[in-house]
């Protein structure tokens, strides 16, 4: 053949493979090329992934060798080390003699006679589609450089097609989806029962799965009830059949494992062989011949409403996860349709019931005025009563006939300093729900001049988007208001207690001046000792008190040395841990390395640490874990980290812990932190404070080291 026939024909083949979509005539046409065109070669074999990481013939030439079909061939890279090499690599390995290179299966080159190999990846970018081998059966290939390149370019370009093949039907395949959905959506918007909507939802997932046995269980509005509602008509069960077995097994829908999953998780579950699996329910999946199922949730808004199944009968199914994905949002569409029949269906029962109760209601209406504790009255748009009940007549001392026709303001004390008059509300306060509206407090007069505070709440009485009216509904709140005046009090009791806490901490040292004076004067024969005994008694007894008031173990200690920090934590923890086990707290300690030298004051530092570790213990009423790491943090500095598993604390609060006074617990003085952190100062550390507001409440501490001698 001439060198223009032979171009024009690689041209030909070139065009094959860069232009056609069809996956055998582009490897066809590579195998062509490689093997009569770039070279003469026996044998090209190209092997596509198959299960379990292998690779099998697809195609190539010739069709078989020795009587073993290309079809029959594997490669497990597992066993093939050059296959392994060249998938991690993704570069082509030519081995002139195999008789001096291990890498590949043996087997094959025995079986085969292969002298020489030629070996390369049918990759794209990041994705493998396939490996190719060349060889000649009894004869080495002797391939130059010039060639390998040839090669490695012609199988490049059929990796290339391959992707846009791949993308090709990729894209075609969605576009399918979005037309499918399109056509689902467009069919559920014409539905107008619940029926139609199900039906519909049959026809596309038994389209999408190629399985017909698919059935309906709903719940009820409330969602708490599930019932089996609708079977497809095209399934191997008949509807009557299906839910007279349902009520012969009394399926259990809140002991159903696989269900309460999906409804749960409002996730579909596929399982293909339920004798594999724990979670369906068995005795069901016998009385119906279930093998496989995959169920689907029905959610709209957050809220199941129910369950699509479909099985496989007698025997295991599995599903691409392509097509379930799809079913799924057939599912969901099917869902919010509904949802919204469901939700038609059910204001119209409660438009029936409710004309039915307003009938009822009107005749009650007189009794709850009668019987009703609060006070109720009502106001026309010129603020007189226009109608009460006993207990508004009662409580502002009127008969009820008095009452009649009195203006509001005859009646009304004072409101809320920025509240308007009731009765010009009639006319401008939008319609509110009650529930929306909080009661202000009133002061009510009554019909002797005596005036008692009251909680009212107004809410205007409309007729034809008119507001008419004004309801009033009062009580009265005496009693509470006295209650609240005795809670303030306690409280500002509370604080005055703490603020003595806070001005016994700070007298201390003048109360330790004074005692050191009178011990002076117990020298001077002057003075009458039996004075300076009395003064120092009492001295003695005031600082007690001040110790008493402050419940602290500040160390007066304050010699630095050089001390070992984790011999520190463990004394701390070993100190603290018969009060952490009664309240089911645990330590977790982890050093980054041992030891670690610091120059501190020891019974200072422990101090501080046995501060921050009972506010730790204390802010876990439940129990919990405290975690103490130690890591160095940057050069010369150690960091500690004490993290409580409590109820956190929140950003306002957490910027003031360590001010003098200020504290989180019922019964703290607020000093324990600020103590803590000076020492930390004193001994050139820094001290934070970290929480998220909701759980857990984390210490840091970082400290210089010193090197170990």
């Amino acid at each position: 053949m001439s060198d223009h026939a032979r171009y024009t024909r690689l041209a030909k083949m070139s065009e094959i493979i860069n232009s056609n979509l069809d996956e055998d005539l582009v490897m066809d046409a590579l195998t062509t090329i490689i093997s009569e065109e770039v070279f003469q070669c026996d044998s090209v074999g190209i092997y596509l992934p198959a299960e379990g990481g292998k690779f099998r013939g697809y195609t190539g030439k010739p069709h078989h060798i020795d009587g073993v079909t290309l079809d029959q061939m594997v490669i497990d890279p597992s066993a093939d080390q050059l296959a392994l090499e060249i998938l991690e690599s993704r570069k082509s390995i030519y081995i002139p003699d195999t008789s001096t290179d291990s890498r590949p299966d043996q087997r094959s080159i025995h079986l085969f006679r292969i002298i020489s190999l030629f070996c390369l990846p049918l990759a794209f970018k990041e994705e493998t589609y396939g490996l190719v081998f060349l060889f000649n059966s009894g004869s080495p290939m002797n391939l130059s450089p010039e060639q390998q390149q040839a090669v490695e370019a012609y199988v490049n370009m059929a990796a290339s097609a391959l992707h846009n093949i791949k993308q090709f039907h990729h894209i075609n395949r969605l576009l399918a989806e979005k037309q499918l959905l399109l056509d689902v959506n467009r069919e559920l918007a014409h539905c107008v029962t619940e029926e139609q909507i199900i039906n519909t939802a049959f026809k596309y997932i038994g389209q999408v799965l190629d399985n017909q046995n698919i059935a309906v269980h709903l719940s009820d509005y409330q969602g708490k009830r599930f019932r089996p509602a609708n079977l497809n008509s095209d399934s191997e069960w008949t509807e009557s059949d299906w839910k007279e077995t349902h009520k012969d097994i009394k399926l259990n829908y809140d002991k159903d494992r696989l269900f309460q999953e999906v409804i749960q998780t409002q996730k579909a579950v596929l399982v293909p062989d339920v004798t594999l699996d724990p979670r369906p329910n068995q005795e069901a999946c016998r009385h119906f011949g279930i093998r496989g199922i995959f169920m689907m949730p029905l959610v709209a808004a957050g809220q199941v409403l129910g369950t699509i199944p479909v099985v496989s009968l007698g025997k295991p199914r599995t599903y691409p996860e392509a097509a379930r994905h799809l079913a799924q949002s057939i599912a969901d569409s099917t869902a919010t349709a509904l949802s919204n029949i469901i939700r038609m269906e059910h204001l119209e029962r409660i438009v029936e019931e409710r004309t039915e109760e307003a009938l009822s209601k009107h005749k009650l209406i007189q009794l709850i005025l009668h019987s009703a504790g609060e006070g109720i009255y009502g106001l026309n748009t010129e603020g007189q009563i226009t109608f009460c009940n006993p207990a508004a007549a009662e409580m502002l001392g009127y008969a009820m006939d008095e009452l009649i026709g009195v203006l509001h303001e005859q009646i009304l004390c004072s409101r809320e300093p920025s509240a308007e008059p009731v009765y010009s509300l009639v006319s401008s306060v939008p319609v509110q729900e009650e529930s929306e509206q909080a009661g202000e407090e009133w002061t009510l007069r009554k019909k002797n001049g005596d005036c008692f505070t009251v909680e009212a709440v107004s809410s205007p009485i409309v007729e034809e988007e008119e507001i008419v009216g004004s309801v009033i509904v009062f009580k009265d709140i005496t009693e509470r208001k006295r209650a609240e005046d005795i809670i303030r009090k306690a409280e500002k009791l509370s604080v005055v207690g703490e603020l003595a806490a806070g001005v016994a901490h700070e007298i201390r040292n003048p109360l330790t001046s004074l005692k050191g004076f009178v011990q002076l004067l117990r020298g001077n024969s002057t003075v009458n000792r039996s004075y300076l005994d009395i003064m120092l008694s009492e001295l003695d007894r005031m600082n007690t008190i001040v110790s008493e008031f402050l419940f602290l173990s500040k160390p007066q200690d304050s010699i630095y040395e050089g001390g070992e920090l984790t011999n520190i934590l463990e004394k701390v923890v070993g100190l603290l841990e018969s009060e952490a086990h009664l309240r089911n707290v645990q330590f977790r300690l982890h050093y980054q390395f041992v030891p670690i030298m610091i120059h501190c004051s020891e019974n200072q530092l422990k101090q501080a640490i046995i501060n921050i570790l009972k506010n730790a213990i204390e802010a876990m009423p439940n129990g919990g874990v405290i975690s103490i790491d130690v890591a160095s943090c940057d050069e010369g500095r150690i960091r500690i980290q004490i993290a409580d598993q409590g109820t956190g604390i929140s950003k306002e609060r957490i910027g003031k812990l360590g001010e003098p006074f200020f504290t989180t617990k019922e019964k703290g003085f607020g000093l324990g932190l600020m103590v803590t952190s000076q020492i930390i100062k004193q001994h050139r550390g820094e001290i934070s404070f970290y929480s998220d507001g909701v759980k857990g409440t984390t210490v840091t501490l970082t400290l210089p080291m010193t090197r170990e001698e």
